[in-house]
């Protein structure tokens, strides 16, 4: 529990856009009732919360208003998880890693979903369709074209060759 820390004690940051772990040493806890704020008075039955400073090698970090009995917290804004134990820093990784895992597994399907609805737009929208049924006509009318005067620069240039 962050209210259990002490100064000196070790907090673990997660830095999840990274992701990198540091080890920090508390440097000040004040545990305390949360202040009243009027855009959240339901704050106020949530209990006690902690305000801890840590240092990380020569940077400061503030953390403000961590639930006094939580031993986790996460700031998705600043891309940090803070925990007291080390082993709810590895579950948290290892969280991550499944979620991206199962997102890579998942690029071959959505691949394909993407394709057969740009296909089915191109079956409901038939003035979308010959749009692209031209544009497919002129690249390959460029193709031949390329084609046509690269064989005429070959057969050229083996005629001046004889010459």
């Amino acid at each position: 529990m962050f209210q259990a820390l002490s100064q000196g004690s070790n907090l673990f940051i997660l830095y999840k856009n990274e992701p990198r772990m540091e080890k920090a040493r508390v440097v000040s806890v004040n545990t305390h009732l949360p202040q009243f704020n009027p855009s959240q008075p339901q704050a106020m039955f949530n209990g006690m919360v902690t305000d801890l400073t840590v240092s990380v090698g020569s940077e400061t970090i503030p953390f403000a208003g961590l639930p006094a009995t939580a031993s986790v917290a996460n700031f998705p804004d600043k891309g940090m998880y803070v925990s007291e134990d080390m082993g709810m820093v590895v579950n948290e990784l290892t969280a991550m890693r499944d979620n991206s895992q199962r997102i890579v597994d998942s690029y071959e399907a959505h691949k394909t979903l993407r394709d057969k609805c740009d296909e089915l737009l191109l079956s409901l929208n038939p003035e979308r369709q010959k749009e692209m049924q031209n544009a497919k006509e002129m690249a390959d009318l460029k193709g031949e074209l390329a084609e046509m005067k690269q064989m005429l620069s070959a057969m050229l240039g083996t005629k001046q060759k004889e010459k």
